[in-house]
C-alpha cells in the first residue's frame, strides 16, 4: 500500500506554503497519515495551528507528532527541521532536541516533539516542516506556516516623552492667561458702560424719576435743551423741585 505514496507526491508537484497548496496537495496531506497507519508504517503530523504570527528573535515553537511501529527498525530516529521561503527556497536541515522514548515492542507509538526554529528576522517567513529520518527511510511533517516580523510597537524614548509633557504643559499655560485677560477685559468694560434713557421714550411724567440721577459734565439735559418737551418746564425746576 505504500508504493503509490511517491507517485502521489511526484503529481502534487514541489512544496508549498499553506496558502498555495494545490488540491491534489491537499488530498495528499489528508490521506498520507491514514494509509501509513493501515500499512503499519510511520507519520508525521503538525498538530498545532497551521498559520502563526511571531516577531523576530522571539522563541515560538511548533508541533510535531510522530506515529511509528515501536520495533528495533524504527525506535531509533533522529528528527530535524527545514523551512522553504516565501520564493520557493529550502533551507538547510536543523537538528532539534526530541528524542525517541521508552516504548512497549511491536506496539504502535506516539511521540509528540516542540520544534523552536530560529526567526532572526523577517525573511525566515515561510513554511517549517519538521523531518524524522530512521535507518534508510525519512517522514516529513505536513507544515506549519510561520510569519516573521520584523518589529512591532516600540516605545517612544524618554527624551521625546519629556519634550510632549513640556510642550502640553506649556500650551496649557498660556491659554489659561489668555482666558484670565480676557475676563478682566469684559468686567473691565461692563463697569464703564452706562446706559442714558432715550429722548423719543420719555414723556413729561417720566422727567420727575430722573431727578436724582447725575448728569455727565457738559451735558445739556436729557432732551438735548434746558426746556422739557410738552411742559415747557425748565430743567433746573425739575430738578429743585
Amino acid at each position: 500500500m505504500e508504493s503509490w505514496l511517491p507517485w502521489c507526491w511526484a503529481q502534487a508537484g514541489p512544496l508549498s506554503p499553506p496558502s498555495r497548496l494545490r488540491a491534489s496537495q491537499l488530498l495528499c496531506l489528508l490521506l498520507v497519515p491514514w494509509t501509513l497507519q493501515l500499512a503499519g508504517g510511520q507519520s508525521v503530523i503538525h498538530t498545532g495551528l497551521p498559520i502563526v504570527v511571531s516577531l523576530a528573535n522571539t522563541a515560538i515553537s511548533f508541533s510535531c507528532r510522530i506515529t511509528y511501529q515501536y520495533t528495533p527498525q524504527f525506535k531509533d530516529f533522529t528528527v530535524t527541521y527545514f523551512h522553504v521561503d516565501l520564493h520557493g527556497q529550502k533551507s538547510s536541515e536543523e537538528k532539534t532536541n526530541c528524542r525517541p522514548s521508552q516504548g512497549t515492542e511491536n506496539q504502535t507509538f506516539i511521540l509528540d516533539c516542540q520544534i523552536m526554529p530560529r526567526l532572526p528576522d523577517s525573511s525566515a517567513t515561510g513554511t517549517y516542516y519538521c523531518c524524522v529520518h530512521w535507518p534508510g527511510s525519512m517522514v516529513q511533517g505536513n507544515g506549519t506556516f510561520i510569519l516573521v516580523r520584523d518589529m512591532g510597537y516600540q516605545q517612544p524614548p524618554p527624551s521625546s516623552q519629556k519634550a510632549l509633557l513640556f510642550g502640553f504643559t506649556g500650551l496649557l499655560t498660556a491659554l489659561s492667561i489668555l482666558i484670565t485677560a480676557l475676563l478682566l477685559w469684559k468686567k473691565v468694560q461692563v463697569e464703564h458702560t452706562v446706559t442714558w434713557p432715550h429722548h423719543s421714550h420719555h414723556g413729561p411724567g417720566e422727567a420727575s424719576r430722573v431727578q436724582g440721577l447725575p448728569l455727565p459734565r457738559g451735558h445739556p439735559g436729557l432732551w438735548g435743551g434746558h426746556i422739557t418737551p410738552r411742559t415747557g418746564i425748565p430743567w433746573g425746576s425739575l430738578t429743585r423741585a
